[in-house]
């Protein structure tokens, strides 16, 4: 009895030291798996802090960076453009001394996006109140040079076809080969213009302010030009018909200076005609060695004038001066009676800005680097093709022209 009292009470010590074991390492293990629990509750709330702080500064950053981004979507509405040209001029007129002079060409343009269909513009340029050049002679013992505003205006986008410009705007009428038959390269008229273009088809209507007058009528130049483009394989072919109508022009003083330029006067010194033009051209655009190659044909007859009212223009251009080694070469020839375009606005520099003139017009260009180029013209010309005596006038242009944009 006494043996099987002991051995019971051995095994219920056993029992009792093994169960005290077991609960022992549960504790320990329960203790380990709340350590673990503790450090990643710890880590994730450190996470979380970090995160908070990260959010706070991204937005703090993108409210400090909203006025930038708007300042920046204001600014690419705004375009900046220029150009300046040196020129040296040689110039033999017969019964004159010859001449020799150096000009130079500043203009300055900004151009803004009012919205998506509006824009506007405004460019300053160097020159006088000479309406066909922007040149200013270097003399005057290095006087300061005047500026004037060359461009003042507003572009319209009424349809995806048609659109309305106003004030004082780039010449929105073609020029076949770019000759200067009727408008000299420079000339910006003033009013308002009316422009459809779809399909090969462009049309411009408009009506332009000449001359305003507080005691008689305005002098108003109004009219319309008609071009269609066709394609033919890899080349393409286009031609225009315009017809141009000046008022209030005949019996008044030639406007400016009140030279003739070649039109015919009365024995007041008035201008002697109407000049209402009706003008057609043809182009033919190809390519020769991969260059480009425009040859071009136009004429144009005052309607309103009897005798000495016609004049045309033929030639080609080759090439197109864009990048370094790049170059062109033009060739055109024109004949322009005496009262066939009013003459303050067609070419000032062929035979003096004169009509009743005829003759030849070379001009070449090379690109020297980027936005830099070298130009050439010669230009030989014969005034008063209508009188008894013609006077040679010749003119050679040497320019070194730079722009951005």
């Amino acid at each position: 009895m006494k043996k099987f009292a002991l051995i019971l009470s051995v095994l219920l010590s056993t029992t009792f030291a093994s169960a005290a074991d077991d609960s022992a390492a549960e504790l320990a293990a329960l203790k380990a798996q709340l350590q673990i629990l503790t450090e990643r509750l710890a880590t994730l709330e450190a996470k979380q802090e970090k995160t908070a702080v990260q959010v706070t500064e991204t937005s703090t950053q993108l409210a400090e960076q909203k006025p930038e981004v708007q300042k920046k979507d204001w600014t690419s509405r705004i375009a900046l453009s220029g150009d300046l040209r040196d020129r040296m001029e040689y110039i033999d007129e017969r019964g004159k001394a010859t001449r020799t002079r150096n000009r130079v060409r500043a203009r300055f343009g900004v151009k803004a996006e009012v919205n998506d269909n509006l824009n506007v513009g405004i460019q300053l340029a160097t020159g006088s109140d000479d309406p066909t050049s922007t040149n200013q002679t270097l003399d005057g013992a290095f006087s300061s040079k005047g500026i004037n505003l060359d461009l003042a205006y507003f572009n319209w986008k009424l349809s995806d076809d048609w659109s309305l410009t106003g004030g004082k705007i780039k010449n929105p009428l073609h020029k076949a080969g770019k000759a200067p038959l009727i408008w000299d390269g420079d000339l910006n008229p003033e009013g308002a213009s009316m422009q459809y273009d779809n399909n090969g088809w462009q049309a411009t209507a408009f009506v332009f302010s000449v001359d305003e007058r507080k005691a008689s009528k305005d002098a108003l130049l109004t009219g319309a030009q008609i071009l269609k483009s066709f394609d033919m394989g890899d080349n393409s072919m286009s031609a225009n018909l315009g017809y141009f109508s000046y008022s209030q022009l005949k019996g008044s003083t030639p406007l400016i200076d009140g030279k003739a330029r070649g039109n015919t006067l009365d024995d007041n010194g008035r201008i002697a005609n109407d000049f209402d033009l009706l003008e057609g051209a043809v182009e033919f655009n190809t390519s020769v060695a991969d260059m480009p190659l425009n040859l071009f044909a136009s004429f144009v007859e005052n309607t309103a004038a009897d005798e000495e009212n016609q004049g045309y223009a033929l030639g080609f251009n080759l090439g197109k001066v864009k990048n370094k080694g790049s170059w062109s070469l033009g060739y055109s020839y024109m004949d322009v009676e005496a009262d066939a375009v009013y003459a303050l606005f067609n070419d000032s520099d062929f035979a003096g800005g004169e009509t009743d003139s005829k003759g030849h017009i070379l001009k070449a260009g090379y690109g020297l680097n980027k936005n830099m180029s070298f130009g050439l013209a010669y230009i030989a010309s014969k005034q008063d093709q209508s009188k008894d005596q013609q006077t040679a006038y010749d003119r050679l242009q040497l320019d070194l022209k730079f722009q951005f944009k």
